[in-house]
């Protein structure tokens, strides 16, 4: 069994900023990807798919992620069809996500919809054995890191290092909170219903009959 560790939390910036100067990340431009995420999401009416918010909010939190960030230090990558940024000197992967809740000590986040198969074989790094609802095993050393810039319907957004397994975050090895949503109460939130499914286009692969 491997050895367990409790989920490293960070809440408050003298904790969290440190932290993203180490992974060569600002949190300045990480809450102006959630708010671009934000905005796009509610860019739409009820005469829209169910799943539009949802979709848009993926498809510019990732253009906003990589406009951000891609440059000298982080580069586009596509790895198993999973859209995401990566920095090969710290061998780290940051991709975009929705979710059901964020920086809620109770209440780990869920993807908003179901993660495929390229999404965990993007995290095995990360480790994906079991454990307990707050403890993550020990990670290896070998292979990427990832995480996940998780944004909220409430405009709440972590960043986040989970362990992947059956479509979605099963524990988290690091949660970094970087903002419970409220510095957007005057700004639209991501309108997504319960069934409306923030597509994040992970590819899911069928054999042929």
């Amino acid at each position: 069994m491997p050895q367990m560790v409790p989920t490293r939390i960070l809440r408050e910036d003298w904790q969290v900023l440190p932290r993203l100067e180490d992974l060569q990340l600002e949190k300045a431009k990480l809450l102006n990807i959630r708010a671009t995420a934000v905005g796009a999401a509610a860019d739409t009416t009820p005469y829209h798919p169910a799943n539009t918010a949802g979709t848009l909010s993926y498809h510019f939190g990732t253009f906003a992620l990589r406009n951000e960030f891609v440059g000298k230090v982080w580069v586009l990558d596509r790895t198993n069809g999973v859209e995401t940024i990566k920095n090969e000197t710290k061998r780290i992967k940051v991709v975009f996500a929705n979710v059901d809740i964020a920086c809620n000590d109770d209440h780990p986040p869920k993807p908003r919809s179901t993660k495929g198969a390229g999404a965990e074989r993007l995290c095995v790094g990360n480790d994906l054995f079991g454990g307990l609802p707050h403890y993550a095993p020990a990670v290896a050393e070998a292979g990427w890191t990832v995480f996940y810039l998780m944004v909220a319907p409430d405009g709440a957004v972590e960043l986040s290092c989970p362990l992947l397994k059956n479509g979605t975050f099963q524990h988290f090895v690091e949660r970094l909170y970087l903002s419970d949503g409220s510095d957007l109460d005057k700004e639209p939130k991501l309108s997504l219903d319960e069934d409306d499914a923030a597509d994040d286009f992970d590819p899911q692969v069928a054999r042929k009959k």
